[in-house]
């Protein structure tokens, strides 16, 4: 009997004892954790005891802390991104507003037709650029918000490639441009966005047209289980451009058209392709700027 009872009593000391470790074990990852939130600190969560699961469940609390790190700062990141983007595009539409109200004016004193029609006609460019600027800040910020997803469908490549690339072919001969244009018979189904298509083509032969030397060449053609789109141009002064930099928010090699762009063209054409599931790049050889595109083909597109 009295052995029963020192048993028992060495059990409820040991209890006693695991349960007064496990509870200052408890504390102290209470006063962890609180340390962390309240000074924002990247300490991570260490603990003593190892024989009930401690370690494994400090492991997981790391782990979750690491987590929630990382979305903070990829949060952070976006949100200084878009409020660069506003900073930007800011400082670029008071360019062609302060253009605007002095053409507006010189409009009301005009004193003849060919005055008011030549004054009438830069208003109607100045909002065309800031439609432009405004389109592009709207398009990028939904681009980085998470929850924007682009809607895929089947389509032909080939007849969204020619819609585009002709509806600014007479657009492109009043600017001198001379478009070299070849685009393959095949159909070239994707599962894309036909919107998202016509931004992509858009965007990069307005790039080339304003930073070249009136002269682009377009190709559309099949490389096995892709599409591959070429839009390229000759550019005065190649030293200036920094390929691999292109694809950036805000990037432009060319300041004198700054006023012209919001920097977001290329930056917005590679989102897109790449919601796409496609890749985009960029080549500059022998005073040759080219985007190259890549699309997957639909699985129509091997069907027999």
């Amino acid at each position: 009997m009295k052995i029963a009872v020192v048993i028992l009593a060495l059990v409820t000391a040991a209890l006693a004892g695991w349960l007064v470790l496990l509870w200052k074990q408890n504390r102290d990852v209470s006063r962890q954790l609180r340390f962390i939130r309240e000074e924002d600190s990247c300490m991570r969560v260490s603990v003593n005891a190892q024989k009930l699961g401690e370690l494994e469940l400090a492991e997981e609390i790391n782990k979750t802390l690491d987590d929630v790190r990382d979305r903070k700062r990829a949060m952070s990141d976006r949100e200084k991104l878009i409020a660069d983007a506003y900073a930007n595009l800011s400082h670029d539409i008071r360019t062609p507003l302060t253009s605007l109200d002095g053409y507006v004016q010189l409009l009301r004193d005009a004193k003849t037709d060919e005055d008011r029609a030549r004054y009438t006609a830069v208003i109607g460019e100045r909002i065309g650029t800031l439609k432009e600027l405004l389109e592009d800040l709207f398009t990028f910020t939904k681009l980085k918000n998470d929850a924007y997803e682009l809607e895929l469908t089947q389509i032909s490549l080939r007849s969204v490639a020619a819609e585009t690339v002709l509806s600014y072919y007479d657009t492109w001969k009043e600017m001198g441009v001379e478009p070299e244009i070849l685009l393959t018979d095949e159909v070239l189904p994707i599962e894309g966005n036909e919107l998202a298509v016509k931004r992509i083509l858009h965007n990069i032969t307005k790039n080339a047209v304003v930073h070249g030397r009136n002269a682009l060449k377009i190709y559309l053609h099949r490389i096995d289980r892709e599409a591959e789109i070429v839009i390229s141009n000759p550019v005065e002064h190649p030293e200036e451009i920094e390929v691999g930099r292109v694809f950036e928010q805000f990037y432009t090699a060319d300041r004198f058209h700054r006023q012209a762009s919001s920097g977001l063209g290329l930056a917005i054409a590679k989102e897109f392709t790449e919601r796409m599931g496609g890749t985009i790049g960029a080549a500059l050889e022998g005073g040759i700027f080219s985007v190259v595109i890549r699309l997957p083909l639909a699985q129509s597109a091997f069907s027999v």
